[in-house]
């Protein structure tokens, strides 16, 4: 029997963990981002006027059926919901709406820069998972005069670092990124 119960849990484990680590990985919201918006759990000829998809104003907010500016730039997808949820459930719209968001990431391109000793400095795509070390390898590696042990990082104008990256096995090299960082190579 107590063999049954850790497979259980292990196979539960095994489906919920990487949901929750997906969970966790959610960027947030910024002005120009093009979402998606489901609605269920309301009359249907009111469906059709939410689901469809928003752009996300340069102040920030979408405007909804009932609502008008929600504000929804800094707000993680998951938040959103949340707060689309709550605002119609509190001002008495809906009972009971169930909201899904998702986000298009063609319309808008987000980077992270790179800079000083590198073969190709500018900006890079960023992608889920992307760290200092594969960024690098983006923007065409360092130059010969590249000194990978005193790399900087710097997000939200808060410098890290300096990172040596100079061995493939530092943990530094693994450092995961996030839009708008600023990486620097220097001489």
């Amino acid at each position: 029997m107590t063999k049954y119960l850790h497979l259980l849990l292990a196979t539960l484990l095994g489906i919920i963990a990487p949901a929750l680590h997906a969970q966790n990985k959610e960027l947030p919201l910024k002005s120009g981002d093009q979402i998606g918006i489901q609605i269920s759990g309301i009359p249907p000829e009111e469906v059709q006027q939410i689901s469809h998809n928003y752009r996300i104003s340069e102040q920030g907010s979408i405007s909804l059926l009932y609502l008008d500016e929600v504000q929804a730039s800094g707000l993680k997808p998951s938040e959103l919901e949340r707060k689309i949820a709550g605002l119609y459930k509190s001002k008495e719209i809906y009972t009971h709406p169930t909201i899904s968001i998702s986000v298009d990431t063609t319309g808008t391109e987000r980077v992270v820069t790179v800079g000083g000793a590198v073969q190709k400095p500018g900006p890079v795509a960023y992608r889920s998972g992307l760290n200092v070390a594969a960024a690098i390898d983006m923007a065409g590696g360092k130059t010969p005069f590249g000194n990978m042990k005193k790399v900087k990082l710097v997000r939200s104008g808060k410098e890290y670092g300096p990172l040596d990256l100079s061995k493939t096995s530092n943990r530094d090299n693994e450092m995961l990124l996030e839009p708008g960082d600023r990486i620097v190579v220097p001489d």
